[in-house]
Parts: C-alpha cells; structure tokens; sequence
C-alpha cells in the first residue's frame, strides 16, 4: 500500500525536537536595540543575553543570530567561561545544521561536548548527543545516529530526566524505522509510549502514537494504525492542541480512505477542515483539499475532486506567493541591517579576494602543469607496460615453439627407434635365426659325412648365433618390449642389470609410490633419461657403485641417479656433451626440471622432476 503523503507531516515537525537541558541564565526580553543595550554590561551578562535572543530567533533570524553567535563565543572565550563557550558552540551548531551546513555542524557540538565532558556536566552532555545523533540522521548516518541516541538515553536515563528519556528512545525508534528494521522500530516506540505515560507527559504522548500509527500504515496494518491516530486525536483534545488535532484528523481520514471507509473517511477530512479554517490556517486547508482530491477520485467522483484539486492549487499558490513577499521583506531587512558593516569590510574583502584570485591563479598553473606532468608519465608507463607485454608475450610463443620443436624431434626419434628395432627384431633378427636353425641342421648332417668339418661349423654356427643375440640386444636397447608390456619399473630393473652385466660397478635401485601406469611419453622420457645417465656413468665416471632411486612425491615424479665417481667440471658442464643436451632436450618436453650437482659420496648427483598430474 503507498503510504498516504501527508501522514508524515506532523512526525516530521515533532521529530524535530531537541531535548535541551536546562539553561543555566534567566530569560531577558530582547528587542532589535540588542547590540546598543549591551554597553556597560559584564561579559558574562552580554553573552547571556546573546544566547537567549538566538535561542528565540534562531529560526527567523538566522543571519542576525550568527553574527550574535560569533560574537558570543569571542567573548565566552575572551573571559574564559568553559559553560557559556559550551552553550554557544551548541547553539551556533544548530545554526550550522538549519542551513544545510552539516560538517561544521558536527564540529560545533563536538567542540560543545569536548567541554562539557571536561565540565562533567552530564545534562550537557545528554543534549550534545542527541544533537549530534540529529545531525547524522539528516546526513542519513543511520548507525552513526544511533550511536549517540544510545549514549544520550544511557544518560538521561541516569539523571531520571523523563522527557528526555521518552524523546531518545522515540528517537531511536526513528533510526530503525529509516534502516527499515521495524520491528526495532516499533519496540522502541512502545518503551517511548510506556514513559511518556508513566510521566503522563501528554504532548510526548502524541508524538510517539503518530509514529506507531504513520509505522503500521507503511507496513499496511491500518487497523493498528487508526487506533493509534485516534489515541494521538484524543490527547490532543485533551491538551487543546487543535493545530495538532488538524493533522491527527488529517491521519485518520487518510486511513479511513485507504480502508475504503469512505463515509467516515470524508466525515474526519471535514472537521480537519473546519478546524483549519477557524484557525485561519491555508497550511492545513493545502492537505485538506489534497486529501480530498484523492477520496473523490478513488470515489470516481470526478467533479468533485475538480473542485478539491481547484481549491488545492488556488490555496498552495497563495501560500508559495505569500512566503516569497515575506522571503524578500525579510532579505530587504537583513541587508539593510548589515549594510553598514558590509561597507566598512569592503575594502578588506576586495584585496582579500585578489589576494585570492592570485593564489587560485597559481594553483590552477600548478594544477595544469601537474595535470600535463601526470598525464605524460601515464603515457610513457603505459606504453613501456605494452611493449612489456609484447615482448612477455613474444618470448612466451618463442618458448612454445621451442617446446613443440623438442617435442617432435623427441616424438620423431621414438618412431624411428620403434621402427628400427621392429625391423631388426622381424627382420634381420628373424633372418638370422632361421639361418642359423638352417645351419645347425646342416652341420648336424655334415658331422656324420665329415667328422673332421664339423667342429669349425660349430664355431660358424656360435658366431651366427652371437649375431643373433646382438641384433635382439640392440632391438630391445632401441624400444624395450618390456618397458611396453611390464611398465616403467621392470624396464629400468632390466635395463641396469644388462647394462651392469660385464662391469664392476655394483648398482642398486630403489622405488616406491609408484602403482600405477603412466602416460607413454612419461615413462618413455623417464627411461631415455636413466639409460643416458647410465651410459655416462660407465663411459666416463670410473665409479664402483652406482645408486638409482624413483618414486613419486605428490604430484611430482623424481628421478636421482648418484654415483661415487670423480664427478664433473661444473663450470663448464652444460657447454659440453652431446648426452648431456640429450638429457636436458628431453627434460623439457616433458616439463620437468634437471640438476646436476656434486654427490655427498665426491661423485656426481642427478636429479630429475617430473610433473604427472
């Protein structure tokens, strides 16, 4: 349901109150001869009456009060009076805040609450926060607001200040209905409602049932909300409050209109309206006929609310032109009033103002040449971070390239060495064997017809059949079958006992972590590379023992190949050696990492890394 527009009238104007603590000075009559009748009169007395005439015409005056203000609190701080400084730095706060000046508003009452803390004066202080909690709920600062709501109710609370406490928990209760948590909202308006009745504080009364009932017409309980408008209705009639009864007729009309109740919707917007026109009120008569336009037209009574939104427009530009002739008549006041003093700062003012002109020159050079410096240094990063990039991204498809480069001379290598050793293993390894079968049946025959001939055949025999085996060797040495059919770990077991067979370095090879198969070119790379070390080993490093060791650790395979050789030249070791570049070829396409580094043992320790996930 939208909540009707004018039900938030009267909790605005009641809302605003400011709880004030007693002031501390009697009430003086003031009149606009305020300056000449402070001649001869102690200081104390003259800032008195200064904060009286501003607290009384703060609203109206607010120029006049300023400048009453800033004199104030010169003197306040001339005499050293801790109290009326305190006051004046309140007051001119509220000034601050009515004209929209909300920074210096904060810094007005933080100035007023730093002396009343070192004052003690706790009265003081529990009206320093609830103006300072105002001030944040304008600037919609909703925690921040209620931070001091809390700390100003913690207060009055202890001092048993009744109106107080009723006026910070209703104003906590606003807090929460504007971050839209009303539940909160609505608990703390009934602790509001429950002290202003135990204090039998009638007008708070009133405040805190509006808010009940304008709370439960946004959340669409116009049930609760017509008996708390009523209520509000009753206790004005009570208090002979009938500008208040106007908005709290008001109120219960819009809630009877929005429960289709239209007779007695139209029954309370006509005693709003009587009551508005013996008051000779056009404010009130403006949301009158508003209300009434809308009643009609929901009643489809279109003439009717003609007639009303006729009445509303004639009554609203009344109003807006009377408050502008009274705008200008009090403008034309004020400046006549300040007119002289004006005069006298003029010539100040103008050298003041070149003063500024010239430095507002400066910084503005200063600002351009600062722009254009900023400007030129954006330029220049940006385009060494593109030419960065350029290059990063070059040298990342150079490696790239590389990589695929080594990955297919590696791939191309594989085939070959599986085409060979197919060939020498079906071909030329089948050949001779069936030559060699051939022969023994032949030599077989030729030891009965020619004993003597037979035992050279043998010997030609043992050679075919040395070939044999060399050509299954060097087969199986090119592409292992078992590294195909057994997997990695019999392949290197196999191939170290071979490889050792007819040397005397003793080896011993240990794995672990290693269950499963993996990928082909994995295993392949990891087997190359072992038997190249190997090679090394017996070819160069006259080492008597030699230890190997695989397993996985995590996503990482590793490889350490260590010997207790007379090692390397470490200084040059990567410039020479063609198994070496070998080693190192294959280690990247696979995208592993090699090492190579001395031995605790004074030989040499190879370590290879592998990702394989």
């Amino acid at each position: 349901m939208t909540k009707p527009f004018f039900l938030t009238f009267r909790w605005i104007a009641l809302w605003a109150f400011v709880m004030i603590a007693p002031c501390s000075f009697g009430i003086v009559e003031i009149s606009d001869t305020l300056v000449s009748s402070l001649a001869g009169k102690p200081d104390t007395v003259q800032v008195s009456m200064l904060l009286n005439f501003v607290q009384q015409h703060y609203r109206e005056q607010p120029i006049r009060c300023q400048n009453y203000i800033e004199r104030a609190i010169s003197i306040s701080q001339g005499v050293k009076n801790d109290r009326l400084l305190a006051k004046s730095f309140s007051l001119a706060g509220v000034l601050h805040k009515n004209k929209a000046e909300y920074p210096e508003a904060l810094e007005k009452h933080y100035l007023s609450l730093s002396i009343n803390e070192k004052l003690g004066s706790k009265p003081d202080m529990a009206s320093n926060y609830n103006d300072i909690g105002i001030i944040y709920k304008t600037m919609q600062e909703f925690d921040k607001a209620l931070e001091y709501y809390l700390k100003s109710n913690a207060l009055v609370q202890e001092l048993g200040y009744d109106r107080g406490i009723v006026m910070t928990f209703n104003n906590i209760g606003t807090i929460y209905e504007a971050k839209e948590n009303l539940p909160d909202a609505i608990s703390y308006y009934n602790k509001a409602l429950q002290k202003a009745e135990e204090f039998n504080i009638i007008d708070a009364q009133a405040i805190v049932l509006n808010n009940l009932g304008e709370i439960y017409a946004t959340m669409g309980d116009q049930v609760k909300a017509l008996s708390s408008f009523k209520q509000t209705l009753h206790i004005d009639s009570i208090s002979q409050d009938r500008f208040g009864m106007t908005y709290s007729l008001l109120n219960v009309a819009a809630t009877y209109m929005y429960m289709n109740k239209f007779d007695s919707s139209l029954y309370y917007f006509g005693l709003s309206k009587t009551i508005a026109e013996e008051l000779d009120s056009p404010q009130h008569l403006i949301h009158v006929y508003a209300g009434l336009t809308q009643l009609y037209e929901k009643q489809k009574d279109y003439q009717a609310a003609f007639n009303a939104l006729s009445k509303f427009k004639t009554l609203q530009d009344t109003v807006y032109n009377q408050s502008t002739a009274e705008r200008l008549a009090e403008a034309e006041a004020k400046y006549g009033l300040e007119l002289k003093e004006n005069e006298i700062r003029l010539l100040t003012q103008e050298q003041f103002i070149k003063q500024i002109e010239i430095k507002q020159h400066k910084a503005e050079l200063a600002a351009l040449i600062s722009l254009i410096i900023s400007a030129s240094l954006i330029i220049i990063y940006l385009y060494f971070r593109y030419k960065h990039k350029q290059f990063a991204l070059f040298n990342k498809q150079l490696l790239n390239q590389k990589e695929k480069h080594l990955a297919a001379i590696v791939e191309t290598q594989e085939k070959e060495r599986k085409r060979i050793a197919k060939d020498l293993h079906d071909g030329v390894g089948q050949t001779l064997s069936g030559v060699k079968l051939a022969m023994v049946a032949l030599g077989n025959e030729l030891k009965e017809i020619e004993p003597a001939h037979g035992e050279r055949y043998s010997k030609i025999i043992d050679i075919v059949d040395s070939a044999c085996t060399e050509v299954r060797t060097i087969s199986h040495q090119m592409m292992p079958r078992m590294l195909q059919e057994e997997g990695l770990i019999p392949a290197i077991t196999d191939m170290l006992e071979k490889s050792f067979l007819h040397s005397p370095i003793s080896h011993q090879f240990e794995h672990f972590g290693l269950d499963k198969r993996l990928k082909e070119n994995v295993e392949v790379g990891v087997y190359r590379i072992c038997q190249e070390l190997i090679h090394n080993i017996i070819k160069h490093s006259g080492a008597s023992h030699v230890n190997v060791q695989l397993f996985k650790n995590g996503k990482i395979l590793v490889l350490l190949v260590e010997d207790n050789g007379k090692g390397f030249e470490f200084s040059n070791l990567k410039s020479n050696g063609i198994g070496l570049m070998n080693i190192s070829s294959r280690v990247e396409t696979i995208h592993g990492e090699f090492n190579l580094e001395p031995s605790p043992d004074s030989g040499t320790l190879a370590t290879i890394r592998i990702p394989i996930e």
